[in-house]
C-alpha cells in the first residue's frame, strides 16, 4: 500500500513538471533570416470614419525586410561606362543596361508630347508594401494608379485635386491608405484606395486661421514615417506642423518663410528648413553645415539617426560637405561625404536629385545626375546611383544611365529618381537620348538584381 501511494506521488511529480516545462519560453539564437520586427506608430483601422476617431496605435508592429540591395552590383566603381545607343523599350518590357547590366522596364505609355513621370525625388511613389504606385500624367492633369508589382494601368485618381501635384503622401504602414491636401478647401485628406472615399482629417486653414493659400511650398517632402506629422505653410506669412495622434497645431517661429515649410524629419521629432533644424515646439535648434539650400532629401542613415542628404556645390560655412551628396546627421550636426572629390568623383553635377524614402530599408539612397556633358560619356553623367550610407563605411552603386535632360521638356524632361521602400528598385523619367529623344517622357524602373 506504502509503495502504491509513493508510485501515485511520483506520477503527479512528474506530471506537474511537464506541465511546467509547457510554460517555458526559449529563446532561440540570433537568427540567419534577414528580417525583423520594429514598432512603429500606426493609425487605427476606425480612422476612416471620420476626423474625430483619428488615433496611433503604438503596441502594431511591422515585419520589415532588411535586404542587401548591393547584391550583383560592383562597389564604389570609379571607372568610366559609356553611355551607348540602345532602343527604348516597349511599353512593360525591359532592356538590359548595356554600360551596367541592369534591368530596365518601361512601365508608362505616354503618347508623342505627352508626359508621363514620377511625382518627385522626395515623394515615394510606392504604397507601404509596394503593391500600388502613383505616376503623373502631366498632359491630362491627373495623376495614374499602377498596380506596384507588374506596373500595369489601375485608373486614374481623377477625384483627387492635391495643392500641387508632388504633394500625395502614402501612409507608411496602411498600403490602402493616402494623403493630401485639397487645394480647393484645404482640407487635410485621408484617402482609400480600395474604398475610393474621402476622411477629412482637419480643415488646416480654419485650424491655422489662414484665408490664403495652404500649402507646403517649393521644399516638398514627405510626412514623418510614423504618418503622424505634415508640414505646411500659410501663403509666405507663417509656417505650422499639424500632429495627427494628437490633433494639435504648432507655429514655426521663422523670420522668413520662404514660401516654404519646414517639412517633419522621418522620425517627426524635428523639422528642416533653410539649412536649420527646428524642435518639436516650432524654434530653432540647429543650422546645418550648408552653404545654402540645394536639392535634397531627408531619410535615415545606416544607424537609424535622421538625415538630411544634399547636393552642395560650395563648402559650408565651418569648411568641407562639397560633394555630389552629402550626408547630415541630425543627431550630431556633422557632415559626411557620400559622393565627392575627395573620394575620386567630379565636382557636383548639375540636375541631381536624392531620394532618401527607402523606410523599409533605412540608410539607403539614391539619385539621379544629369551632367553638364549630357553624354553619359564620363563618370556619373546622365548616371542613376544608389548608396549605403554610413560614416567610414560608405558604400555607393552605379546602376544604369537614364538617358534624360531638359533640352525639349524643359522641367519635365528631369529623371527624378525615386527609390522603392525596400530599395530593391529605382525609378526615373526619361524621354530617352537615341532615335526616341524629345519625343515624350516615359517612367522606366530599374528592377536591382535584389528585386525578387
Amino acid at each position: 500500500m506504502k509503495s502504491l501511494k509513493m508510485l501515485t506521488l511520483l506520477l503527479i511529480l512528474l506530471f506537474c513538471f511537464n506541465c511546467s516545462n509547457d510554460e517555458v519560453i526559449t529563446t532561440p539564437p540570433d537568427s540567419q533570416e534577414q528580417t525583423y520586427t520594429i514598432t512603429e506608430q500606426e493609425q487605427s483601422d476606425d480612422h476612416n470614419d471620420s476626423s474625430d476617431d483619428v488615433q496611433t496605435d503604438n503596441s502594431e508592429t511591422q515585419t520589415i525586410e532588411n535586404i542587401d540591395i548591393s547584391e550583383g552590383l560592383p562597389e564604389n566603381d570609379l571607372e568610366n561606362h559609356p553611355m551607348q545607343d540602345i532602343a527604348k523599350p516597349n511599353y512593360l518590357q525591359t532592356i538590359i543596361d548595356p554600360s551596367f547590366g541592369t534591368t530596365i522596364r518601361r512601365i508608362s505609355n505616354a503618347a508623342d508630347g505627352q508626359v508621363i513621370k514620377p511625382m518627385y525625388s522626395t515623394i515615394q511613389a510606392w504604397n507601404a508594401d509596394e503593391s500600388y504606385m502613383i505616376l503623373y500624367d502631366k498632359n491630362n492633369g491627373v495623376h495614374q494608379l499602377l498596380n506596384g508589382m507588374d506596373y500595369t494601368f489601375i485608373r486614374n485618381l481623377d477625384d483627387i485635386y492635391p495643392d500641387d501635384l508632388e504633394q500625395i503622401y502614402w501612409d507608411f504602414n496602411d498600403p490602402d491608405t493616402f494623403y493630401y491636401v485639397d487645394r480647393q478647401s484645404s482640407d487635410f485628406i485621408q484617402y482609400s484606395i480600395s474604398q475610393k472615399t474621402k476622411a477629412i482629417l482637419v480643415n488646416l486653414g480654419e485650424l491655422s486661421g489662414c484665408s490664403g493659400n495652404i500649402g507646403s511650398g517649393n521644399d516638398v517632402q514627405m510626412m514623418s514615417w510614423d504618418s503622424d506629422v505634415i508640414g505646411f505653410r500659410c501663403d509666405n506669412t507663417a509656417a505650422y506642423y499639424y500632429r495627427i495622434s494628437t490633433k494639435e497645431l504648432t507655429t514655426f517661429n521663422l523670420n522668413d518663410v520662404e514660401y516654404t515649410a519646414p517639412m517633419p524629419l522621418a522620425s517627426g521629432n524635428g523639422f528642416y528648413h533653410s539649412t536649420n533644424i527646428y524642435n518639436t515646439t516650432g524654434t530653432l535648434d540647429k543650422t546645418l553645415n550648408e552653404n545654402k539650400t540645394e536639392h535634397s532629401c531627408l531619410g535615415k542613415l545606416i544607424n537609424g539617426n535622421d538625415a538630411h542628404f544634399a547636393i552642395a556645390f560650395s563648402e559650408g560655412p565651418q569648411g568641407g560637405c562639397l560633394g555630389n551628396i552629402i550626408a547630415h546627421d541630425i543627431a550630431t550636426g556633422e557632415c559626411f561625404p557620400v559622393i565627392s572629390e575627395s573620394q575620386g568623383y567630379p565636382y557636383p553635377l548639375s540636375g541631381t536629385h536624392i531620394s532618401a524614402v527607402s523606410h523599409k530599408n533605412p540608410g539607403w539612397v539614391a539619385a539621379s545626375l544629369m551632367g553638364y556633358d549630357q553624354d553619359g560619356q564620363s563618370l556619373l553623367d546622365q548616371e542613376l546611383v544608389i548608396a549605403r550610407v554610413e560614416k567610414g563605411n560608405v558604400k555607393v552603386y552605379r546602376i544604369g544611365h537614364h538617358r534624360a535632360d531638359e533640352d525639349e521638356f524643359d522641367y519635365w524632361g528631369e529623371p527624378h529618381a525615386v527609390i522603392s521602400p525596400t530599395g530593391t528598385r529605382v525609378i526615373f523619367g526619361s524621354d530617352w537620348s537615341g532615335s526616341d529623344d524629345g519625343k515624350s517622357v516615359d517612367t522606366y524602373v530599374v528592377e536591382l538584381p535584389s528585386f525578387k
